[in-house]
């Protein structure tokens, strides 16, 4: 492989110059070296570029920062997969940080797939600043990793939660761009991951802790529902696309109903629900009903 790189580190950050450095300093950190760290700002108007800057001054490892309009982490996302240079690409959020192994054992497990046919990448876990996992537990502690796909951690109800994804880069040129839509910043990630799963890619998920996450208060995980009714071409497009994968019954059923409670608050009709989704009208009805007694996990404004 010579001196090809097989990692690259991909952040995008939007006005988060006081936080972005502690990716950069678990990045110091790593005892694996071979790696990149591909910035994508999207748009920060705080010092997140200066931030940077400083960063890459130090010449301390390889940093790529580029600038873009605002437009979205799935824009700065398709825009990653063109220029990134790593065999694999690893998204680390700009309020996270990783594990100083995290990026050997990436490495490690990586390896241990033979011929790479049938996997679109490897996975560790996610912790919060405790040591807590991150979603369900490991499902077994006899076995050290498991071979399933995306989707199919749904269907098993297993492996649930925000996980430390590894992709092969030509897995993801084969399966992006995201979809973009006019006048909106957000569609979820999880739209490609599940496309790539459907054509039953896996993702070998070892049972290590590698990456420290923080869901901020200004951040997109902790403001999910508003970010979906500003975002509803988007949100509506992954919710239709993740109901027609063997997910189970159970799991559609409550999806549908999550989403009719975003419409709802739209003015949507039950109607309307059903070509957005492309359901039966009697699926689409029965969400909607339910959608009333089943209120969002977060509160959140319309305006």
């Amino acid at each position: 492989m010579g001196n090809k790189i097989k990692i690259t580190v991909f952040t995008p950050v939007y006005n988060r110059g006081y936080c972005v450095g502690n990716v950069y300093e678990s990045l110091l950190r790593q005892t694996f070296k071979n790696f990149e760290w591909l910035v994508i700002d999207d748009g920060s108007i705080d010092n997140t570029q200066e931030v940077i800057r400083n960063c890459i001054s130090e010449n301390k490892i390889r940093i790529r920062y580029i600038y873009q309009k605002n437009g979205g982490q799935h824009r700065a996302l398709n825009r990653a997969i063109q220029l990134a240079e790593g065999q694999l690409l690893m998204i680390v959020d700009s309020d996270d940080d990783l594990r100083e192994d995290a990026l050997q054992w990436i490495d490690h497990y990586e390896q241990t797939i033979h011929g790479k046919k049938g996997f679109a990448g490897v996975s560790g876990l996610r912790c919060n600043r405790d040591g807590a996992i991150i979603g369900t537990a490991w499902p077994d502690k006899r076995i050290s990793y498991m071979d399933i796909t995306n989707i199919e951690r749904y269907k098993k109800n297993i492996l649930l939660g925000d996980k430390a994804e590894a992709y092969y880069l030509n897995v993801l040129q084969r399966f992006y761009p995201i979809p973009e839509f006019e006048g909106e910043n957000d569609v979820e990630k999880g739209v490609l991951w599940n496309r790539i799963a459907n054509a039953g890619l896996k993702i070998r998920w070892f049972c290590q802790a590698i990456y420290n996450c923080e869901y901020l208060e200004d951040g997109m995980s902790t403001n999910i529902f508003a970010n979906y009714y500003k975002n509803f071409n988007g949100y509506s497009l992954y919710i239709r696309e993740f109901l027609k994968y063997d997910i189970g019954l159970l799991r559609k059923i409550k999806t549908a109903i999550v989403y009719c409670e975003t419409a709802r608050k739209r003015k949507y009709s039950v109607v309307q629900i059903k070509k957005y989704l492309d359901i039966p009208i009697y699926f689409a009805f029965a969400a909607y009903l339910f959608s009333f007694f089943s209120p969002l996990r977060f509160r959140f404004k319309t305006t």
